[in-house]
């Protein structure tokens, strides 16, 4: 399987991960099929973040597996790699607060990462929360919502 088809797969068995996390009565069958990959492929590429109980899959808390993550910085977005579950909630959050502040200029759900960073195998980077410079950066285009994984995949 070339990189970007492997890469495009793991991103696939993470979404169906969450998806199964954020609701647990969804079947590794049911969150593969949202995500639009198999079980087995969840299994192949994630399955450290599973574990089989009464007779069903099932996704663990959190998990240790790499994800390659976009990251927004006062110079625009990095690739960076987190190996926690939790602190990709954490950039998917800060994601979820930019865009609620680009749309409404509403600035109250930025508050909660000022003076938090994420420590990643790149280095610590911490989270923009100034809005002169988040909208510095959206009037140059440099803030995009499409995906938060980086498009190389996992390394």
């Amino acid at each position: 399987m070339n990189p970007a088809r492997r890469g495009e797969a793991y991103r696939r068995a993470l979404e169906a991960i969450s998806l199964q996390r954020r609701d647990p009565s969804l079947s590794l069958s049911e969150a593969a099929l949202q995500a639009g990959t198999t079980p087995q492929e969840v299994k192949r590429h994630a399955g450290s973040a599973l574990r089989y109980r009464h007779g069903r899959w099932e996704a663990l808390p959190e998990d240790t597996l790499p994800r390659q993550m976009l990251f927004l910085t006062p110079r625009g977005y990095v690739t960076i790699t987190t190996t926690h579950s939790e602190d990709a909630s954490m950039i998917a959050d800060y994601h979820n607060a930019v865009r609620t502040y680009l749309v409404t200029g509403r600035s109250r759900a930025l508050k909660r990462f000022e003076g938090w960073y994420i420590d990643a195998a790149e280095g610590e980077f911490d989270f923009v929360t100034d809005t002169r410079t988040i909208d510095r950066l959206a009037r140059a285009g440099a803030v995009s919502f499409l995906d938060i994984y980086a498009s190389e995949g996992p390394r």
